[in-house]
């Protein structure tokens, strides 16, 4: 049981960033036994997984398997389309594509004899997208796809609806598209400032490589403004994301969904609301459930080790 149908939307190229297995490649190649699927949240990109996809030190277990971070619609590197097919449906669409071929993608047997399980990490919005995913591909017919959703974490994210964003956006030109290619890093700055972001945080981008100079010179962002009134529109602030948790409770599928929550309130606590957290655990009895003190909203940037332990245990679950 799925909590929405395929959409009709032309689905959207993911840029992604793959870090491979740090252990050797098996000859003759086969898939591997998982694969890992990271998603970030609004205004950000797949840049956000980098330090956490680069930990080496004592070689997490989760390291022993293919991890990729994928750019949402809108977000990153992948286009947006149109704002007309900006939705939910389209969304998981995307990701269901992206890990179809990415399951069959050479070096790997395009008809394997072991479908690869899937473990997806989804932060912020991009935990709320897991559960839209989760909640298409639970009830999914054995063998009707090349890939397995075996666990989905959720990081520091919940189902309540968020139609009051914390601040307005509105971008040049009104009604049309923003642009995200700049002829230099201050039209970049100056567009998103004029869009309604904090100045501090935009300049912040600037150092943490959300913009950047690409090789022709030019500066790219990869917060889009538009893409992110049509986020609160969508996605935070409708009950796409109850819905789903109603459909994976109906499937039986609870005990796949691991919730990672920052400890607290305030600028080292959670952003998440209390009795919507309360609500999650209680629909969604079984799951697991973690809570990571004075971690702030990006667990897996402040505390990797403790976040890398977790996944860690999902993946080893994911196996058995």
């Amino acid at each position: 049981m799925a909590a929405f149908a395929s959409g009709l939307a032309a689905r959207v190229p993911l840029h992604h960033v793959f870090s491979p297995s740090i252990l050797p490649t098996p000859v003759p190649v086969t898939p591997p036994p998982l694969l890992l699927l990271f998603i970030h949240g609004l205004d950000s990109s797949s840049t956000t997984w980098s330090p956490f996809l680069n930990i080496d030190e004592d070689q997490p277990y989760h390291r022993s398997f293919p991890s990729y971070a994928v750019d949402l619609r809108g977000h990153g590197q992948s286009p947006l389309s149109t704002s007309s097919e900006f939705s939910p449906e389209a969304i998981v669409d995307d990701l269901t594509s992206f890990l179809s071929n990415i399951a069959v993608k050479p070096p790997f047997d395009p008809v394997p004899a072991v479908i690869p399980k899937v473990v997806v990490v989804g932060h912020s919005m991009g935990g709320r997208v897991a559960m839209l995913l989760a909640a298409k591909l639970a009830g999914a017919l054995e063998g009707s796809l090349p890939f397995e959703l075996s666990k989905v974490i959720i990081e520091d994210m919940d189902v309540k609806v968020r139609n009051k964003p914390p601040f307005e956006v509105t971008w040049d030109p009104p009604g049309g598209d923003f642009d995200r290619s700049f002829v230099s890093c201050d039209d970049c700055v100056a567009a998103l400032i004029t869009s309604g972001y904090d100045e501090k945080r935009v300049k912040d981008w600037v150092v943490d490589g959300r913009i950047r100079e690409t090789a022709d010179s030019k500066w790219w962002s990869d917060v889009n403004p538009q893409t992110r009134a049509l986020c609160y529109e969508r996605i935070l602030g409708s009950e796409c994301g109850a819905d789903a948790m109603e459909a994976i409770r109906a499937e039986e599928w609870q005990e796949n969904v691991t919730l990672v929550v920052a400890g607290g309130t305030g600028p080292r606590g959670t952003v998440c609301d209390k009795e919507s957290l309360e609500k999650m655990r209680r629909r969604l009895r079984g799951c697991d459930y973690f809570t990571v003190e004075n971690a702030g909203h990006s667990i897996h940037k402040t505390h990797k080790d403790a976040f890398s332990n977790i996944v860690d245990g999902v993946c080893r679950q994911a196996e058995e």
